[in-house]
């Protein structure tokens, strides 16, 4: 907040939008834009949902073409949050990080199988959902008499496209991973593993 004061940025005010709001929750927040004379911008980081329903509050309180919006990128290029109410998100500018491929997870991807990837605890339920089979384990939340044979393969027996935000989850782990190794040089230095400074770990 000192930054956009220094920058002459005034923010009116911050609101919040609870997980359980209802049509009259979403009304009063355009209410207390409203509220603030002079308040144009809105920068909106909410679900695409949380979006929608307030943008159809502005509509319902008439008034498209009032604020300038500014949409995270859970709004991005996203059509659904303007589906019917164009008119009130006229003008809006929203982020979409930029996406590319990661060149060879396909590969690595759609090698996996029930007998290669048993480290990933998450996968015999992934390998049930893409290919509508039951995998022979304890606690198995799938209903269907089709048992999996383990000869599914995915991209061949299922439909398979590189989800977009691969590249995000990658850099994040890199990140995490050079954050603890720069930590442990600093902390333990010439120690294997985890030395006492690093135990228990705070912040």
């Amino acid at each position: 907040l000192n930054s956009t004061a220094k920058s002459g940025i005034c923010i009116a005010q911050s609101l919040k939008i609870s997980m359980e709001s209802r049509r009259v929750d979403y009304d009063k927040v355009i209410r207390r834009l409203l509220d603030s004379p002079g308040v144009r911008g809105v920068i909106i980081f909410a679900s695409e949902d949380d979006i929608r329903q307030v943008l159809a509050a502005a509509k319902r309180a008439n008034q498209a073409g009032h604020f300038i919006w500014i949409g995270s990128d859970s709004w991005g290029s996203k059509t659904s949050p303007v589906k019917q109410q164009g008119e009130v998100a006229e003008g809006a500018v929203t982020i979409l990080p930029k996406r590319a491929s990661v060149e060879g997870f396909d590969t690595y991807f759609t090698s996996r199988t029930l007998e290669n990837n048993r480290r990933n605890v998450w996968f015999a339920e992934f390998w049930e959902e893409n290919f509508d089979c039951q995998v022979t384990r304890t606690g198995s939340k799938k209903d269907t008499a089709k048992k999996c044979t383990g000869e599914e393969r995915i991209g061949s027996h299922s439909q398979y496209q590189q989800e977009g935000k691969v590249q995000f989850v990658i850099d994040a782990v890199y990140a995490m991973a050079h954050a603890l190794q720069n930590m442990h040089k600093n902390l333990c230095p010439g120690y294997i593993g985890i030395c006492p400074a690093m135990d228990p770990v705070s912040g």
